[in-house]
């Protein structure tokens, strides 16, 4: 895909098998994209944790406990 240099030519499935992305289905590429979007939910939500921990502890820490 010489247009979108973030994409690979080749795309892992949900089995980490991979490929062309010009062999994939238009219904293949929307389960690719939503299951992306929801594993970039997940990421968003443990970073978002991560970092009331880290405010928490820190703040504390900052405060003699």
């Amino acid at each position: 895909m010489p247009g979108n240099p973030r994409l690979q030519d080749r795309y892992p499935n949900g089995d980490g098998i991979f490929t062309p992305l010009r062999e994939l289905s238009s219904a293949e590429l929307d389960a690719q994209i939503q299951r992306l979007i929801a594993l970039a939910q997940h990421h968003d939500e443990h970073a978002q944790a991560l970092i009331e921990y880290r405010d928490h502890v820190f703040d504390r820490s900052r405060h003699g406990r």
